[in-house]
């Protein structure tokens, strides 16, 4: 799969997939991204919508159909889809 965040094309294993969310929480603490959904239960939320509509994300933006059997990267997109990258 090619993601549009070249840091989720790095993601294969558990381990990848928690250094990346330690680097958004590094990231978000030090003020170089901002939350779109700054409380816990809207964060979920956002999750929760992008992942339901993520069909649509796969078709215009991968190119492709969502993946059958998530992976780690998958996961990481998630959460990447909550952030806003300046």
């Amino acid at each position: 799969m090619n993601w549009p965040d070249p840091a989720l094309n790095e993601i294969n294993t558990r381990e990848d997939l928690a250094k990346y969310l330690q680097g958004l929480a590094i990231l978000l603490r030090d003020g170089k991204l901002e939350l779109q959904n700054p409380s816990t239960s809207d964060f979920v939320d956002a999750s929760a919508r992008w992942t339901k509509s993520m069909d649509g994300f796969f078709k215009n933006v991968i190119g492709e159909p969502v993946p059958e059997v998530p992976d780690w990267a998958l996961i990481a997109a998630i959460f990447r889809a909550a952030v806003v990258y300046e």
